[in-house]
């Protein structure tokens, strides 16, 4: 199990992304791991990777009321949580379609793909709380770290 402290070192120069578990996490005040995710978000400053951007904007909208955030709101919200950038440009995305052919990653787990390979373009080590990407994270040799 990887703690928050266990975070401190890694060998990308300190860069982070997260993935949906992390971010969900850190800004919904009522979920079990919020404690150490929102420390996280607000001491490693992680980018949201790639479409991760768009899973998380999608549970914030549709939390339970009185969670749920507007369109709006989400917006303003993912902006200020996660104010760098880092996407998976088109080139990457097309060898990404051709190496996910080569080692077999089918079904969902292209959208962990997705995330994971847009931490490696953007020189970034990846916290998740995700154990079921961990196949695919290691397939495509993502650096990551999970948060518990």
């Amino acid at each position: 199990m990887t703690t928050f402290a266990d975070c401190a070192m890694t060998s990308n120069g300190d860069l982070w992304a997260c993935d949906t578990s992390v971010a969900v996490a850190a800004l919904d005040p009522t979920h079990e791991a919020h404690p150490v995710c929102r420390r996280a978000l607000v001491e490693l400053r992680p980018a949201l990777a790639g479409h991760a951007m768009f899973e998380t904007y999608s549970v914030l909208t549709r939390l339970p009321l009185p969670l749920r955030l507007s369109a709006g709101q989400a917006v303003s919200v993912l902006a200020a949580a996660f104010p760098e950038d880092c996407w998976l440009g088109a080139t990457g995305t097309r060898r990404l379609r051709e190496r996910l052919a080569r080692l077999d990653i089918v079904g969902g787990s292209i959208y962990d793909a997705l995330v994971g390979q847009a931490a490696v373009t953007n020189h970034r080590a990846l916290l998740t709380r995700d154990r079921r990407a961990e196949r695919t994270y290691r397939s495509l040799d993502v650096e990551y770290r999970f948060l518990d």
